[in-house]
């Protein structure tokens, strides 16, 4: 992805206005593929920025609410790259998008950028541990529905990853509606909110000798139960860097979590019905002609399928 010269041109203009200075754009050019958000790096005479825009509605998210967070979340001193400015009405680049500061650091090793060494997979446990313990009045306003009390929070998302799906495929889907049920008559009760990040683990954590920079794409996040993130991290995305007992024991040593297997059986199929409904929407979207990406159709199909079976074994029996 390149912008036009009448895009860049509007961007420039655009991050003049809220800079309070005249900004030149020199370069942009894509940086990441993104399945939520493109990712595009700006260079200007004031710097390097990305640019985090919008791809039609993947996974129903909002862009404006994460800037939200991230904007909070900086200002407590949590580890996020700092925001400089939302756009939320298309009208600059033809989408909405926020801006943020470009971080540099050096490429993940062998260019996996799921790779953790000991340091890192510490540092980012403790991030998280960190992110569980801030206090959520942080984020007063940035949330649309908010739970009325702590145990209320786990419904509250079941019900939000169902409306998505239902939106997206207009029809019901037994194996998800099954899931649904089965979520809410196991779900945990919760004696005290946190805020989650919703997409945990490696990938979305930028690193420098073995210490946490950032902690990058909160498009997913919300208040609710920390065991989410612990649980997002273990069995979805890193499942291929570690075991899960090698996950279990750093969280243990590094956050003192633990869980029981119950809980990390139920926390697993939250996790993937989550993900098989948020994966319904790129189908949609390719579909429509919306988002031609070919990973659109990929993740509505064959990552949604896998995500669907494994959910089906879980709720095929109740809990032990």
């Amino acid at each position: 992805m390149t912008f036009s010269e009448e895009q860049t041109a509007a961007l420039a203009a655009w991050m003049s206005e809220q800079f309070g200075r005249d900004v030149e754009v020199t370069a942009c050019r894509r940086v990441a593929t993104g399945h939520s958000r493109a990712m595009v790096r700006v260079e200007t005479n004031s710097g390097a920025f990305m640019v985090r825009m919008e791809q039609g509605g993947v996974f129903g998210t909002s862009g404006v609410e994460e800037y939200g967070v991230m904007a909070a979340l900086g200002r407590a001193g949590y580890p996020v790259a700092t925001v400089r400015g939302a756009e939320e009405s298309g009208r600059v680049l033809g989408r909405p998008f926020f801006l943020m500061d470009w971080i540099d650091v050096p490429p993940p090793p062998g260019g996996d950028e799921r790779a953790m060494d000991e340091d890192a997979a510490a540092s980012f446990i403790e991030a998280l541990a960190r992110l569980h313990s801030l206090d959520t009045t942080l984020l007063t306003g940035a949330f649309g529905d908010l739970p009325s009390t702590p145990s209320e929070a786990v419904h509250l998302q079941i019900d939000r990853w169902a409306a998505l799906y239902r939106r997206s495929v207009g029809e019901t889907v037994p194996l998800l509606e099954e899931g649904a049920a089965w979520l809410h008559h196991f779900a945990p009760p919760l004696e005290r909110l946190s805020i989650v990040h919703g997409d945990a683990g490696p990938g979305n954590v930028l690193f420098r000798d073995g210490r946490t920079l950032a902690v990058t794409d909160w498009e997913f996040s919300h208040l609710g139960d920390p065991a989410e993130d612990w649980s997002f991290t273990l069995a979805i995305r890193g499942r291929r860097t570690r075991s899960a007992d090698e996950w279990k024991g750093l969280f243990e040593r590094h956050a003192g979590f633990t869980m029981t297997d119950a809980g990390w059986l139920y926390w697993e199929a939250f996790n993937l019905f989550k993900g098989a409904c948020a994966n319904t929407s790129t189908l949609a979207l390719f579909e429509a002609g919306t988002n031609r990406s070919p990973n659109m159709a990929i993740i509505g199909t064959h990552l949604h399928q896998t995500f669907l079976r494994r959910l089906a074994s879980i709720t095929a029996e109740s809990l032990p």
